[in-house]
């Protein structure tokens, strides 16, 4: 029976916490309670108290807890709708009950509907075995029946078998509505002579369905069996469901993979994804040709900021790893590379020299600019000064993308040791900035380029991917933790006037909103209401899972216990001066960088004068007391 989401949270709410966690890692039930090793740090000894009466789990060493479904989104790194779609998954309920995408246009469901079932076509004609050649691609290329099955791997016989399809829809208006989305696809093709209108577009080709992040199958790669197809490889046309920019081969096979590893290799072309997934490496994904679209990159750095490249080794290769790298770099993502040695691509590589060997090349994998600089630098380093700056003016370059991170001003630093120059570190830094500003003027100079068409068509909006949200890292400091542990476990804090005073030092925009919500809160409901209210707001999918999972750590530990007056104004005060010298020692830390850099004494006299009145500071604030008096 169809339902809304808010059911079947309330379905999952009514399981006990430990069935659903069970289903997860081990649990061992003593007495009333249920433990289980804690999946979130090295855990020996069973630090994961499930609490089936509040419906709550809380880890005694990482000091967070929460609901089940919390604890699905942390262990298997999902957003919260795809943390319901695994636990449905786990459950056995059907999770479409509860949640019906947005219907798409008659087109799109036309699309989708002749993709899929042209995939189950040429699947079917596979599997009978009357076509030695599907047969022998597997043999040759050494694929298990097992991976033709998980990638589908089907046969395109010569030929009308698509056409022979679409032409037994009964409905002639159906009919005339399929033969116009299959063309449009690429499936199929008008002809230009004698009595049939249609032929099929892959005839006597091996076919490679690809999919979405989802598994809906929207195009095709084939590939030739005899050496007389042109092309070798044929891909689907570029349509509204196909833009070969924006896919990754293999995303929808990966992802977990990804998630779970927190590591992503990726390759080029999809023969190098089903070798490296054959072999264990499941958490690889192929670009489709030599370019990464940005809607791909987004949904990598949904999984993983850690990225490692092994494009074909091969010049074209090559410029298309030194495109994705600035992509990722420019991202604030520094890439690592695998040397594939002398082997064309880890297709190759792992037929001559097996898994172990590319693991071991994996584990030793150099960050990709450093290998790019590496090979663009001579092995004599020339004499003269004007050269050298040339070349270090090409490291600028490549780290550009980096912006002025540390991680650029480091290597702009190694290499300008390595070619001699004998300018200080200082001035080598700022020689790259004022490079920097030099590009930035140029681009801002640059007129509008004319509009042209796009190479490829946009991607069609019928459906928004919640991987497609890129969640920005915000690590909590120390004294955020302790904030929102003790507002939550004291919430009668939230009503005091101190409070607002507080929130002026309050830096994380995230936990600041996150107070105030829950400040609006307390003025409207009764003490009764106030946990299911706090496990409502850990459910909200705007806040980030280190915020919810420490306010559920707290939660677990809540206790119907006022404090007093006092104590509660010391509690605030002592938190505001805590934030207030965190405040002061991120200056101060930025002061001394800018320290290092100073050009002359006046700068360096200025920001000296502006470290000792932070220390001046920072003396006052912990020798004063809320009164305003100095303490003996």
């Amino acid at each position: 029976m169809a339902g809304t989401i808010d059911e079947l949270i309330a379905r999952i709410k009514d399981l006990p916490v430990s069935e659903i966690i069970g289903r997860y890692v081990h649990t061992v039930k003593k007495g009333t309670q249920t433990l289980a090793v804690c999946p979130f740090h090295d855990d020996s000894n069973p630090s994961l108290n499930i609490n089936d009466g509040r419906g709550m789990w809380f880890c005694f060493v990482d000091n967070m807890g929460g609901d089940a479904i919390k604890f699905v989104m942390l262990y298997r790194k999902l957003e919260f709708m795809d943390a319901l779609k695994d636990i449905c998954d786990k459950l056995g309920w059907n999770f479409s009950d509860y949640h019906q995408p947005k219907k798409a246009s008659p087109k799109i469901e036309m699309g989708k509907k002749l993709l899929g079932n042209s995939s189950k076509l040429f699947r079917k004609v596979a599997e009978t075995g009357k076509y030695p050649h599907f047969q022998d691609f597997l043999e040759k290329r050494g694929l298990s029946e097992e991976i033709a099955k998980t990638y589908q791997l089907g046969y395109a016989p010569n030929g009308r078998a698509l056409c022979d399809y679409i032409g037994s829809i009964k409905d002639p208006k159906d009919k005339e509505f399929a033969l116009q989305i299959s063309e449009e696809l690429g499936l199929i093709k008008k002809s230009t002579y004698g009595d049939q209108s249609h032929y099929d577009y892959f005839r006597d080709r091996i076919m490679f369905p690809i999919w979405d992040q989802f598994g809906q199958v929207i195009g095709f790669t084939s590939r030739a069996t005899t050496d007389e197809q042109k092309p070798k490889y044929l891909n689907s046309l570029d349509s509204f469901l196909f833009n070969k920019k924006n896919l990754l081969y293999g995303l929808h096979l990966a992802k977990n993979a990804i998630r779970d590893r927190d590591e992503a290799i990726l390759v080029e072309g999809n023969m190098d994804q089903v070798a490296l997934f054959k072999n264990g490496f499941e958490h690889s994904v192929a670009i489709m040709g030599v370019a990464l679209g940005d809607n791909s990159l987004i949904k990598l750095l949904a999984l993983t900021k850690n990225v490692i490249l092994s494009l074909d080794n091969d010049q074209a290769g090559w410029k298309a790893s030194i495109r994705v790298n600035a992509q990722f770099m420019a991202q604030g993502i520094t890439p690592r590379f695998i040397d594939l040695g002398e082997h064309k691509d880890p297709d190759e590589f792992l037929v001559a020299k097996g898994a172990t060997e590319f693991s071991k090349r994996v584990e030793e994998a150099k960050p990709f600019v450093d290998v790019q600089i590496e090979r663009e630098f001579p092995e004599q380093i020339p004499e003269l000064a004007e050269r050298k700056l040339e070349l270090l003016e090409r490291v600028f370059e490549v780290l550009s993308p980096l912006k002025n991170s540390l991680s650029a001003s480091e290597r702009v630093i190694t290499y300008a040791k390595r070619l001699g120059l004998q300018s200080d570190s200082a001035s080598i830094v700022k020689n790259y900035e004022d490079y920097l500003d030099g590009v930035r003027r140029k681009e801002n100079r640059a007129p509008a380029p004319p509009p042209i068409e796009e190479e490829f068509p946009p991607m069609m909006d019928y459906e928004i991917p919640i991987e497609e949200k890129v969640e920005l890292d915000r690590q909590l400091t120390t004294v955020e933790v302790r904030l929102l542990q003790n507002l939550v476990q004291h919430p009668e804090l939230l009503l005091k006037d101190e409070m607002a005073e507080l929130l002026d030092f309050v830096g994380n925009d995230e936990v600041k909103s996150y107070i105030l919500k829950l400040s609006e809160l307390m003025y409207e409901i009764d003490e009764s209401e106030y946990i299911s209210v706090v496990q409502r707001l850990m459910s909200d999918d705007h806040y980030t899972a280190e915020l919810t999972a420490v306010v559920g750590g707290a939660l677990y530990r809540y206790q119907d216990n006022s404090l007093e007056d006092k104590v509660a104004l010391k509690m605030i005060e002592d938190i505001k001066k805590s934030l207030q010298v965190e405040q002061l020692k991120i200056e101060k830390q930025f002061l001394k960088e800018q320290q290092g850099r100073a050009q002359t004494q006046e700068e360096q006299h200025n920001i000296l004068q502006k470290l000792m009145t932070v220390d001046k500071q920072l003396i006052e604030i912990r020798t004063t007391n809320r009164y305003g008096k100095t303490s003996k």
